[in-house]
């Protein structure tokens, strides 16, 4: 993961994302797949992330996180 590739992410309830915005383009989230928690590398400092793999308008299904210390979202994978 590099710095390059943070998300914009709009949510609705419970932090939910219902659409991301990667490179200047807006995609529909149509379903959420899965989600879950992980702390990471907390003995070197890593802060706990939250996970979504998600299914896009665009046919596409990508898994995006957010950095629960500073709310940062992030483009974690993408599915071909």
């Amino acid at each position: 993961m590099n710095k390059s590739d943070k998300l914009k992410v709009q949510c609705r309830e419970f932090d939910q994302p219902v659409f991301i915005e990667i490179k200047e383009r807006v995609i529909k989230v149509e379903e959420i797949l899965e989600s879950w928690h992980d702390t990471g590398c907390w003995w070197e400092g890593e802060s706990e992330k939250v996970f979504y793999r998600l299914y896009c308008q665009d046919g596409g299904i990508r898994e995006i996180f957010q950095d629960l210390s500073s709310g940062q979202w992030f483009l974690y994978r993408i599915y071909d």
